[in-house]
């Protein structure tokens, strides 16, 4: 009885030759963010190609020159963000990945169930508010044990206004404080020109932002934070 020995075709193999990549995620909900936005590496050529996961993939391109990464979120409620060369994960390293977290905007349309702040930053009190542009801000929260100080992983900039957003994302095993109204106890980290300050306890419902009102501005002044 003859044999026959069938092969079959040998496939051309493609190899891709990514140099790194960018994961973007949302700073609230840590989804990946792929559509509407744009992302810039200044310095090389070419423009990044997103994978079936979803990442931003630079191929063949010489890293010599990379000066930052930009990102433009067009109109997505996110905040610009700009990361220097020194903080991305590039080759030789095992995993050429970076993942960067897209603060909220003002008008970021926060889900149900989040703990969060939407505020003003402004210089001083005295006579017509001047809005402070650019600062940092960022939560932290009194942990269940009443004692300890813990920072919120998300930060925002306040806009051209001073308005900014603040989010207290919590992780599974993370427990704050909360009295006996519900409430849990933050403070407010602002980073300006190199000088940090903290506000002074702020009473926040849990599971719910909390927004400017009549009777509750929510406005800070960096002349009354503390150093």
């Amino acid at each position: 009885m003859q044999r026959f020995v069938i092969r079959q075709p040998m496939e051309q193999a493609y190899v891709r030759h990514a140099l790194f990549a960018v994961e973007l995620l949302d700073g609230v909900t840590l989804a990946r963010v792929t559509d509407g936005v744009t992302v810039v590496a200044e310095g090389l050529r070419g423009k990044p190609t997103i994978n079936a996961s979803g990442l931003f993939v630079w191929r063949r391109e010489d890293l010599a020159a990379l000066r930052k990464v930009s990102i433009e979120p067009g109109v997505l409620p996110y905040q610009p963000r700009e990361v220097l060369k020194r903080d991305l994960h590039l080759p030789p390293e095992p995993k050429p990945l970076t993942s960067i977290q897209l603060s909220p905007r003002i008008d970021y349309p926060f889900p149900s169930g989040m703990t969060g702040v939407r505020g003003t930053l402004i210089e001083d009190r005295i006579g017509a508010p001047v809005a402070v542009r650019n600062a940092e801000m960022q939560l932290r929260w009194l942990d269940d044990d009443g004692v300890t100080w813990r920072d919120a992983p998300t930060r925002s900039v306040t806009n051209t206004k001073g308005d900014f957003a603040a989010v207290l994302r919590l992780a599974s095993t993370e427990v704050p404080h909360v009295d006996a109204n519900g409430d849990v106890t933050v403070r407010l980290r602002v980073r300006r020109d190199g000088n940090e300050r903290s506000s002074l306890d702020v009473k926040l419902v849990q599971g719910r932002v909390t927004e400017p009102t009549a009777s509750d501005t929510m406005t800070f002044a960096w002349d009354e934070l503390q150093p």
